[in-house]
């Protein structure tokens, strides 16, 4: 099947092989010679028309070269029926990085499609789809950070289960849209399936007819079917989200794929990497191949790179040649920097993870991701050390046995030291809490972050307003209780006794004064001289003076009996109570300055920040770490503590100082195992060191690895140790 094409105002062929699926691009030239390859005509008189029919020379060997290249790509018929070198695919194809699985031929399917969607294909629906995805945008614009706040709500296992879902379910549609589109301009599509793409699954619709389209706009239509078709998708969904009530299951759907189609989509038009975006701009510029042909250009430009030079590079276009350029270096800074990026993410993780056996891991993906580059480099070294023609079998063979007993001699002869490698992290040897040891506001600070403090220095103080009125009210309290109390103890005054004395004297005579006065009154009332009411008013006065006199007597009786002893003791009590309450203030005045408990440095965030504040008793006002000797805690992994012994030397890097070397001594080894933060990792066991630290290099939370020196062993038993484990544990636990 041969298609006629104009490219930059050049006659090229388009040449499909139906056996085997492929495509051939030829210039005039070319495809004239192929033409009159008909196994009778002989070579020479094939030259003779070209030369004709072109007005140009030609070698035959150049025509011998061209002959025996289109024998190589099978589409020469060899002689007695052999089959070209025609070989079927089989389903799976590829390699471990890019691998093909074949799943059905959807010619047939594609023919019913299209007769039912037929209207997908009219200017109708390209116009209107195309005002969808615009108000889309704009919809988009208006509503960005609504739209980012619910993108929030699809952080969770269930909503990236259902994105991926969804996600796959996009990309069928996607490139159903390519299959459909090449269909529906007459070209056949006979594959489809899925791919596992450097691990991430995929799926691909082989539309290679495309290419064989005269038609430019037709095979640009069919590279961009699967975008626009997906950015359709996005738009509908896009203004499903917008008019459907929030929490309601068709919002959330529709609120997926706005995520996954729109970044999906942003990246599939790349035209760095060999997605849609490539293939549309590799078909606009009409240039076939154009990353392998822009990489063969800049290398023909850098011969110290790349000595390789292809023909049809060196006679590229002007126009050619800049699109090389352009594109060979943006696709050459982009590779490298997404390769950099991944790879820097996966070594990473695989190498933290296991240590020197993720390295390896990296570096078999790294190795297989080159499989090319390496297998050349390969090559090249094994014709530099291949043995020459003139010497012997025997004198190989001895050559080869000799270097296996010196690798065998060196592993059971060669002692290395052991060394065990773990995580670690710095704790300050000393980590002393600064707290509040009563309640109030933080007046005063005097430390920064990062200062320097010794022990008992004076870190902050809270306001002792409220304690020193207290105080003061219990200091009057006090002398008052005192006043009180030495008045009870001292007892009556001889004066006042004198005084009560008198008292009861002028009460003896006032009553007897008055009971004279009654007896009386009496006699003048029996004989009716005075009236009754006289004679009771002087009663009543008698026993008024009857009253006083007991008052007196009393008194006087009170003030020689003295103080009580009750209540001097109570007295006592209570100034006891006030003292020991004037004591605890003054303890309080105290505590309200701050002390550092020991040596160290403030590794409190912005502490000054803190003042005017109200503290609890016990809240933190600053940490305080004694950092001029800092203790290291190493993660060894269970199975290797075996071998660690107290006092075996112990060699840092820190991951601030990858420079430095930190050295130090086993202290001690935790007695039990720590429980793995993750399910699936080993259980490991802490070993502690401690380092000098007077550079106040090490940080406390920093992290790094460490190397344990366990001693001198041979190489043989290094090498062995990890299979020896296996046989004797777990080996041995099947039986």
């Amino acid at each position: 099947m041969v298609s006629h094409q104009t490219n930059s105002g050049q006659s090229v062929f388009v040449i499909k092989d139906p056996a085997k699926e492929r495509f051939f691009r030829f210039g005039e030239t070319e495809h004239f010679i192929a033409q009159q390859l008909d196994g009778v005509t002989p070579a020479e008189t094939v030259r003779q028309r070209v030369e004709e029919r072109f007005d140009a020379p030609l070698s035959p060997e150049t025509l011998q070269q061209f002959i025996d290249r289109l024998g190589g790509l099978g589409l020469l018929e060899q002689e007695q029926g052999a089959p070209n070198g025609a070989h079927s695919h089989g389903r799976i194809r590829g390699n471990i990085f890019y691998l093909r699985l074949k799943a059905f031929n959807p010619d047939r399917l594609f023919d019913r499609l299209v007769t039912r969607l037929w209207f997908l294909f009219t200017p109708t629906f390209v116009g209107l789809s195309a005002l969808t995805i615009l108000f889309a945008a704009g919809t988009t614009v208006a509503n960005w950070s609504e739209i980012g706040r619910d993108f929030g709500r699809l952080y969770s296992f269930s909503s990236l289960l259902l994105a991926y879902l969804t996600m796959l379910a996009v990309i069928t549609a996607h490139e159903f849209a390519h299959g459909l589109t090449c269909k529906n301009f007459g070209g056949s599509v006979r594959e489809i399936g899925a791919l596992l793409l450097y691990f991430q699954p995929a799926f691909y619709c082989n539309v290679s007819d495309a290419w064989l389209f005269p038609e430019k706009s037709k095979r640009l239509w069919v590279t961009f079917a699967g975008a626009y078709f997906e950015i359709f998708l996005w738009a509908l969904a896009t203004l499903v989200w917008r008019v459907t009530d929030p929490y309601t299951l068709v919002h959330y759907l529709a609120l997926v794929v706005v995520a996954t189609s729109g970044i999906k989509t942003l990246f599939n038009l790349n035209p760095l990497i060999k997605l849609d975006g490539y293939y549309l701009l590799s078909d606009y510029l009409e240039v076939p191949n154009l990353r392998a042909r822009a990489f063969s250009y800049l290398g023909d430009r850098v011969p110290k790179l790349w000595r390789s030079s292809v023909q049809h590079i060196r006679n590229a276009t002007p126009r050619a040649r800049r699109s090389y350029w352009i594109y060979g270096l943006l696709a050459w800074s982009y590779s490298w920097w997404l390769l950099g990026v991944v790879a820097l993410y996966v070594g990473g993780a695989l190498v933290r993870k296991y240590q020197g056996w993720g390295f390896i891991v990296f570096a078999v993906l790294l190795g297989g991701l080159f499989q090319q580059p390496l297998k050349r480099a390969l090559r090249t070294l094994s014709a530099w050390v291949r043995f020459g023609p003139a010497m012997g079998i025997w004198t190989k063979r001895f050559i080869r046995l000799a270097v296996l007993a010196v690798l065998v001699a060196a592993l059971f002869f060669f002692r290395t030291a052991l060394r065990i490698a773990g995580p670690f992290v710095v704790l300050p040897l000393h980590n002393a809490d600064v707290r509040a040891e009563v309640e109030g506001i933080l007046q005063e600070i005097y430390v920064e972050e990062g200062d320097t403090v010794k022990k008992g220095a004076l870190i902050a103080a809270l306001s002792d307003r409220d304690f020193q009125a207290e105080l003061r009210k219990t200091k009057a309290e006090i002398e008052e209780k005192q006043a009180r109390l030495n008045l009870l103890k001292a007892g009556t005054r001889p004066e006042e006794i004198e005084m009560a004395r008198t008292l009861q004297a002028k009460a003896e005579e006032r009553l007897s004064y008055g009971t004279n006065l009654l007896a009386m009154d009496r006699t003048l009332f029996a004989e009716q001289l005075i009236s009754k009411r006289e004679y009771e008013q002087t009663r009543e006065q008698v026993a008024l003076r009857g009253k006083e006199l007991q008052e007196a007597k009393d008194k006087l009786k009170l003030l020689l009996a003295g103080s009580r002893q009750e209540d001097i003791d109570a007295t006592a009590a209570e100034l006891s109570r006030l003292q020991a309450q004037q004591h605890y203030l003054e303890e309080q005045l105290q505590l309200l300055r701050v002390f550092s408990p020991v040596d160290g440095i403030i590794t409190t965030r912005k502490p000054k920040d803190k003042v005017g504040q109200e503290v609890k008793k016990g809240d933190l006002i600053a940490k305080v770490h004694a950092m001029q000797t800092v203790t290291v805690e190493i993660a060894v992994p269970e199975k290797e503590i075996a071998d660690v012994k107290l006092g075996q030397q112990v060699v840092l890097k820190a991951r601030a100082y990858p420079h430095t070397k930190f050295e130090g001594r086993v202290t001690s080894i935790a007695p039990i195992a720590t429980e793995p933060e993750e399910a699936r990792a080993e259980r490991t066991v802490l070993v502690s060191t401690e380092l000098n630290n007077t550079p106040l290099l090490l940080k406390p939370e920093m992290t790094g690895h460490a190397k344990i020196y366990c001693g001198q062993q041979r190489l043989i038993d290094i090498v062995m140790r990890r299979l020896i484990r296996f046989l004797r544990v777990e080996f041995w636990s099947w039986w």
